[in-house]
């Protein structure tokens, strides 16, 4: 204890403000967090966690082994993804199959200007999406609580019937009814994404969506 003593008082009077014993030194504990705590706040200091927080961030960090190579292992259902992407062939179709007639549509059925042929041409068109964003929460929604199976065949049978009675169109309501229908029932595509990603599992799927995104452009290539 003396030799402790005489050590002490060799050392500098500036060098002892730098020597800490480990068990004098008190964790330094983390601001509160708020609502208004702004996301990128500058600051010098690591936070410090606590006991519990690090056993969290521990077990989140490294998962069961046997859990990650089981959800890697699993292949995709092929015939559930080759029917999912077939559904969404029939949303493209249905929004360009329009496109080569339907100026000749409107000029022989509605009897208007020649000059107004291009402003009920684009309004038609365009009248599919706008229903089909405004409605597309809404399916998903229908999804949740009635099923993803139903109301994608439900939805797709819509389809078919309003694209083909826009076809037996005979007035300029008639179109714009049928076209808005079809773009009602077209807003099931996020109940096929739904359904790819409950298919898949996280090592699958960028190969399960790739095909979705390649479903979509083939049904645009078929009508060009």
């Amino acid at each position: 204890m003396i030799e402790q003593v005489k050590f002490a008082e060799t050392i500098p009077q500036k060098s002892r403000q730098y020597i800490h014993p480990p068990h004098f030194t008190m964790p330094r504990r983390v601001s509160a967090v708020s609502e208004v705590t702004p996301l990128l706040a500058a600051s010098s200091e690591a936070p410090t966690l606590q006991a519990n927080e690090e056993s969290l961030v521990s077990h989140a960090a490294s998962p069961d082994a046997d859990t990650t190579s089981s959800n890697t292992d699993i292949p995709l259902p092929w015939n559930q993804i080759v029917l999912l992407c077939y559904a969404r062939l029939i949303e493209p179709i249905a929004f360009f199959s329009i496109f080569p007639f339907v100026n000749q549509m409107i000029r022989d059925t509605g009897n208007l200007d020649e000059r107004d042929v291009g402003f009920y041409s684009g309004l038609i068109e365009s009248l599919f999406s706008l229903t089909q964003m405004l409605l597309m929460i809404s399916w998903g929604r229908a999804a949740d609580r009635f099923g993803r199976k139903p109301v994608l065949v439900f939805s797709l049978v819509g389809v078919s019937v309003a694209v083909s009675l826009f076809g037996f169109a005979r007035e300029i309501w008639q179109m714009i009814l049928f076209r808005c229908l079809a773009g009602v029932f077209a807003g099931t595509i996020v109940t096929i994404r739904t359904m790819i990603s409950e298919h898949s599992t996280p090592g699958t799927q960028a190969r399960a969506f790739s095909f979705f995104a390649f479903s979509g452009n083939l049904g645009e290539y078929f009508l060009f």
